[in-house]
């Protein structure tokens, strides 16, 4: 069986549709709206998304660009959209991109409230994406949603997403950038569901201690990186970045609360997730933030 993975990355033909081409001002509209993310995905595409939703892909194969438009189970039973962005002359325009945006996010919202599917883990994890973009930093985020591929690999392992791939910018003491799989939770309910800490660190361990899906993890970091600095979504001054599938990443959690209240409970949490990931071998870090604003 072949070990070869078809990692996220854009060929130059992509590139060069987001930089002067047809997907132009798809690239301005992304970059301008503070709720939106372009994240490349295999098969040399991109989806952009809106909290966590995906609104449009874009593709480039066999030498030609296409688009697919929101899915239509976000405006089953209603008019569809006005804005129809499956006709390529449209994305010329820039006022267009950015009604279709506006129409897209609004189906969004009235799709997640029908389903009480509002949550504000979307908002955070967007916007740490959205704050951590410059070499200047300690941090960068290389990705969201990420899910190793399966497809070659020699064992099965248990699927899980990861909010956030984030890549430490200064070297380690052995010399490479350490690769951080971040799990984001806001308030004490989603921590002891059946997605919560405990189980993500389990399921993060198996790709962590698994060479093949390390040297996944690797070649889409390097990719995703080199792509996104082409399209222009780095910040500061470029530092050189070294990876190796042999330095095992690291984990993180990112934990929200409101009031003092969920701060002790997630204090507890916080330590039981220290426990397992010890016990597991895991190198782990958390942070907790408090989502309150005093004025």
């Amino acid at each position: 069986m072949s070990n070869k993975q078809e990692g996220r990355k854009l060929d130059e033909g992509h590139i060069k549709c987001f930089k002067e081409g047809i997907f132009k001002k798809i690239l301005e509209g992304v970059k301008e709206d503070p709720e939106l993310s372009l994240e490349i995905r295999r098969g040399n595409e991109t989806m952009i998304y809106y909290h966590k939703d995906k609104i449009l892909t874009t593709y480039y194969k066999g030498g030609k660009p296409s688009v697919e438009a929101l899915d239509k189970k976000y405006y089953e039973g209603k008019e569809k959209p006005k804005t129809q962005i499956e006709e390529l002359n449209n994305l010329r325009s820039l006022t267009y991109i950015r009604e279709y945006f506006k129409e897209a996010k609004m189906f969004v919202n009235q799709w997640k409230a029908d389903k009480n599917k509002l949550g504000e883990e979307f908002i955070y994890q967007q916007n740490i994406a959205l704050g951590n973009q410059s070499f200047d930093g300690k941090y960068i985020v290389v990705d969201m949603e990420w899910q190793l591929s399966q497809e070659k690999l020699e064992k099965r392992i248990p699927k899980t997403r990861v909010d956030l791939v984030i890549v430490d910018t200064e070297k380690n003491n052995d010399g490479y950038n350490d690769i951080y799989l971040a799990e984001i939770k806001v308030g004490t309910e989603s921590t002891k569901n059946d997605s919560g800490i405990i189980d993500h660190i389990e399921k993060t361990e198996k790709i962590i201690n698994y060479d093949l899906a390390r040297k996944a993890l690797v070649n889409d970091v390097q990719s995703i990186i080199k792509a996104k600095k082409k399209l222009g979504f780095y910040e500061g001054d470029e530092k050189e970045l070294k990876f190796s599938p042999d330095v095992k990443p690291k984990m993180m959690l990112i934990l929200f609360y409101r009031g003092l209240k969920e701060k002790e409970q997630l204090s507890k949490d916080e330590k039981e997730a220290y426990t397992k990931a010890y016990e597991l071998g895991i190198e782990f870090m958390s942070i907790m933030i408090d989502t309150l604003i005093k004025l």
